[in-house]
């Protein structure tokens, strides 16, 4: 019998992100499994707990499987859902806990170990791009593309840099015609970016995202990104530096 999702009371989520501050409970997150308190988890209503996916991820050879186990194993989530930091919190503490450590290696007492776990455990300083399994779902839900034979197609090229992905795109990410335009183009031009992914990409998104300032981007076409980025494709290709990337962008 399908039981139902847990999660985190908000409040919990609170008294945990203020433990780690004060660095009490940064030793946990080396443990095997994090001990949490029973009385602050309640159950979500119409989304239920899916089996065996701890070990799918687990078993996963690429980050990019990974994700897609996990969105294929709450697709029926809403957007709504995905945006709340304690469902993800809840995961990533309990249910897929060891893979959040594989992941991110297990954490000892350091001077860098409360932001380092506050990003990828909670919604830190970047928010939940940062977060290991929110940003693992939304990067899939952004790329996944129905009308092609593979759908997750274009998720892979997604996830082919991380830097790419959660830095340069992070906040692009949530304009789907936008997303899915510039990995069109990135699957057509594969051989531009397979030399100096990281600094093409970085061209790329940075150019994309200055857009924004003229446009309202959330309105246009997914056609008319892949044609703006073909109109700088000589650019992409010159870029292989710091001062390349200064000088298409009017920097340098």
């Amino acid at each position: 019998m399908a039981t139902l999702q847990r999660t985190f009371k908000s409040s919990y989520v609170t008294r945990l992100k203020d433990e780690l501050r004060a660095g009490v409970s940064i030793s946990k997150y080396g443990e095997d499994a994090f001990e949490i308190d029973d009385a602050q988890i309640r159950q979500l209503a119409n989304i239920y707990h899916p089996e065996g996916l701890l070990d799918t991820m687990m078993e996963s050879e690429s980050e990019f499987k990974a994700a897609v186990a996990l969105y294929e194993a709450y697709k029926d989530v809403s957007p709504l859902l995905a945006s709340n930091e304690s469902f993800w919190a809840y995961l990533t503490h309990t249910e897929l806990f060891p893979y959040c450590q594989k992941r991110w290696p297990k954490v000892r007492d350091s001077n860098v170990a409360s932001n380092y776990i506050m990003d990828h455990w909670f919604f830190g300083g970047q928010g939940m791009m940062r977060n290991t399994l929110a940003s693992l779902w939304w990067s899939v839900y952004f790329s996944v593309d129905d009308t092609r034979e593979n759908p997750y197609e274009l998720t892979e090229i997604l996830f082919a840099n991380y830097s790419f992905r959660v830095i340069w795109f992070a906040v692009f990410l949530r304009i789907k015609n936008g997303l899915l335009g510039v990995l069109d183009f990135i699957k057509d031009n594969l051989p531009v970016f397979e030399k100096n992914w990281e600094m093409r990409g970085r061209y790329l998104a940075q150019y994309i995202n200055r857009l924004g300032a003229t446009r309202q981007l959330s309105y246009l076409s997914r056609e008319f990104f892949y044609q703006e980025c073909e109109k700088i494709k000589s650019n992409i290709e010159s870029v292989n530096t710091e001062a390349d990337l200064k000088r298409v962008l009017g920097q340098g």
